[in-house]
């Protein structure tokens, strides 16, 4: 599950994953609509729980949606992310990880019952912190599952206005 490379930035679970979960969750899953192509596509019970409105078939189509849409016109360069986060991202986001047991803080979804490594939110936006060693101190850092880490950054994104953009 721990792998060493960057977060993977999607807002939902694929139709390949959720096609791969199991029968169980199949069952008890229901469908939505991709929010861009209009293709169906399968949910869990877990991700059902988390409120997400916004749904996707794959990567590819979250992209071009987020490309369309105003609201969402703030990128994050997931290639450049560890640079910009500092030398002790990939320590801090596996202790905070390893601190919240592996398990969504918003939600309560575990990385093992989606079947990839949870996200790791700054609670303060990075961008406020003069330094990275402070901005990435496990105080200011939360596990997150990828749909609660969208909602939260578009939380942060509504009530501060000034940070919705980098400098």
């Amino acid at each position: 599950m721990e792998q060493e490379s960057g977060v993977v930035a999607q807002l939902c679970l694929p139709l390949a994953a959720a096609e791969a979960s199991s029968a169980q969750s199949e069952t008890q899953g229901r469908s939505a609509l991709c929010a861009h192509c209009g293709a169906k596509v399968r949910l869990s019970a877990w991700l059902q729980d988390t409120g997400v409105a916004l749904h996707y078939c794959d990567t590819t189509c979250r992209q071009a949606w987020a490309r369309t849409e105003e609201s969402f016109a703030v990128r994050l360069d997931h290639g450049k992310a560890r640079r910009r986060r500092g030398g002790n991202w990939q320590i801090q986001a596996r202790e905070a990880r390893y601190r919240d047991e592996c398990r969504c803080q918003e939600c309560g979804v575990t990385e093992k019952e989606m079947g990839q490594r949870l996200h790791v939110h700054h609670k303060i936006p990075y961008r406020r912190f003069h330094s990275n060693v402070e901005a990435n101190k496990l105080e200011h850092l939360v596990s997150v599952c990828a749909a609660c880490h969208q909602r939260l950054e578009a939380q942060l994104r509504r009530e501060l206005p000034l940070f919705a953009a980098d400098p």
